[in-house]
This record gives structure tokens, sequence and C-alpha cells, in this order.
């Protein structure tokens, strides 16, 4: 089989959930454990699948990148978040088993907790609102996360200088979450 190797990045970015409560005294409205795996499925263990798909293809570069996207709402609580919580969570977890198995191939795994960034997916939260005006006023500087913010954080860890970093949880949010 030829050698591909075209895939230099795996960045899962996956913004495909439930937003109920647990419990909200009208079953429609509640949480269910086909939402829950649904949602986990989609924002965490579909990273596994993908990984090995394009390893077992041969489509890796040596020395690859795998980054996912985290929220702090996997250590906290969010109005209606429990699902993403939960798979946010497992990505997490996910995401250190990962950078140990996959290190044999040149791949290295890290996660990205950016911080609280306006997108049309975090506007559908309840409650994003308030927790935009909540994470400006804790951030040292004064302002919320900016998707280019991220984007600059992917791309260094693509470079060759951040090879050695492997399984860390890296927070892209000004320092919003020191507070």
């Amino acid at each position: 089989m030829q050698n591909k190797h075209c895939v230099r990045l795996l960045l899962h970015s996956i913004a495909r959930g439930n937003l109920k409560p647990l419990i909200d005294g009208q079953s429609e409205n509640e949480l269910t454990q086909e939402d829950i795996q649904l949602t986990t499925y989609a924002m965490a263990t579909s990273l596994l699948d993908w990984t090995k798909i394009l390893l077992k293809e041969n489509l890796f570069y040596k020395d690859a990148r795998v980054v996912a996207l985290t929220s702090e709402g996997a250590h906290t609580f969010w109005e209606s978040y429990a699902a993403v919580g939960i798979a946010k969570a497992s990505l997490e977890s996910l995401a250190t088993y990962m950078a140990v198995e996959f290190a044999p191939f040149s791949i290295r795994t890290n996660v990205i907790q950016a911080g609280i960034t306006h997108t049309p997916s975090f506007d559908k939260i309840p409650g994003s609102k308030a927790l935009a005006d909540f994470a400006e006023k804790r951030n040292p500087f004064g302002r919320t996360t900016k998707t280019q913010d991220v984007a600059d954080v992917v791309y260094l860890l693509c470079r060759d200088e951040a090879a050695w970093i492997n399984g860390s949880l890296i927070h892209v949010d000004g320092g919003e979450h020191c507070k």
C-alpha cells in the first residue's frame, strides 16, 4: 500500500448535542439516556473512531497532531449543559489515553479549553449571555475569547517546536480560568 501521509492535523470541534436539564418535571424536556449517548459520541468518542481510521489508512504524517476542543462546562455547572459537560469530560479523559497509546505512531494528542467564545453554538446554550458577561468580568484582560485566539494556539501546536507537547489540557482564555 502506498504511503499517503496527507493529514498533519485532526481538529475535533463538534457542536452537536442536547441542551436539556437533567430533570424538568416535563419528561419531553428532560435529558434522556439517548440524548447523552448521541452527545457523547458526537462530541467525544467519535474522535477515537476518526483517529483510528486515519491511522489504519496510513493518512497521518509523521509527527501528526490531534487537537480536541473542550469547555469549562466539563468541570462546572452550566444550565442545561449536562449532556455536553459529560461529553467534554469524556473527551478530556479519552485524549489522555490517546496521548499515550498513539505516541508510538508519532501522534500527539492535546485538548484546548477555550474561554467563553461567541460562536453560533455558544449562543444556543441557555443563559449564554450571562455566561459571557461573567467571563468578561472575571477575565484578567476584560474580554471573552475570540475564535482567532483559539486558532492561533492550534497553529502553535502544529509547529515543530511543539513536538514535545502531548497529553496536555491547554487553557486558551487569557486567564479566565484563574478567577
